[in-house]
């Protein structure tokens, strides 16, 4: 079966709000935004760009971010990024990942929200990879959704944490419900070869477990093979 993804995107119209939000911003700072809310990212930037100072980054969407690719608010020398959207989820990779504070502004309904770096995200993933270190039986959860199967890199995983003497169960769906892990009282630690927002659930729900991406990233810090 063939899909086809189409973006959709709010009509530009009325901007609020915008003179409360210049009350914030920093002389220096990045421009991301929601693809629904592209147009507006546009307008706001033509209007802005004479008194402040904006980079642009154009990553695979342009400078529009998704809930797991930020890259167009990776910028080292930018400390704050202005976020065209609404809600947290997005700006919560920002704050993790990249450590910067980003100000999330709602032009339609004016609302806004300031979010600053958690550095308390990487002591966390210290210490769910330290668990898995000295965890002895392993679950492994494969999504096979499209554009979350990573079949090749979970194989490698497995491959290696079996090498370094533990023992790994493989999992195969395309739901992960939280309460199901309870049916597997055997399993120490869980690696989610999934979406990498599910980090998020994880944290929230204090699951031994790990998402696959931050894993492989981190494998030298949890066996010595």
């Amino acid at each position: 079966m063939d899909i086809i993804n189409i973006p959709t995107r709010y009509k530009l119209n009325e901007i609020n709000n915008l003179d409360e939000l210049k009350k914030y911003l920093p002389k220096k700072f990045a421009l991301v935004s929601l693809t629904q809310y592209s147009e507006y990212a546009k307008k706001i930037y033509e209007i802005l760009k004479e008194n402040y100072e904006i980079t642009l980054k154009e990553g695979l969407y342009g400078i529009n971010v998704l809930g797991c690719y930020s890259e167009p608010a990776n910028i080292e020398e930018i400390d704050t990024v202005l976020l065209i959207g609404n809600g947290k989820f997005h700006a919560e990779n920002i704050i993790r990942k990249l450590k910067k504070r980003v100000i999330v502004y709602d032009p339609i309904y004016g609302e806004i929200k300031i979010y600053e770096p958690d550095y308390n995200f990487d002591k966390i993933i210290e210490f769910l990879l330290n668990k898995l270190k000295n965890s002895k039986n392993i679950g492994i959860i494969l999504s096979i959704k499209p554009g979350q199967y990573y079949y090749l890199e979970t194989l490698k995983v497995k491959d290696k944490l079996e090498k370094s003497g533990k023992n790994v169960y493989l999992f195969i769906g395309d739901t992960i419900d939280n309460l199901q892990l309870l049916n597997f009282p055997y399993i120490d630690f869980w690696i989610f070869s999934t979406c990498p927002r599910l980090i998020d659930d994880i944290i929230d729900n204090n699951i031994n477990g790990i998402t696959i991406d931050i894993l492989i990233k981190n494998l030298d810090k949890v066996i010595n093979i």
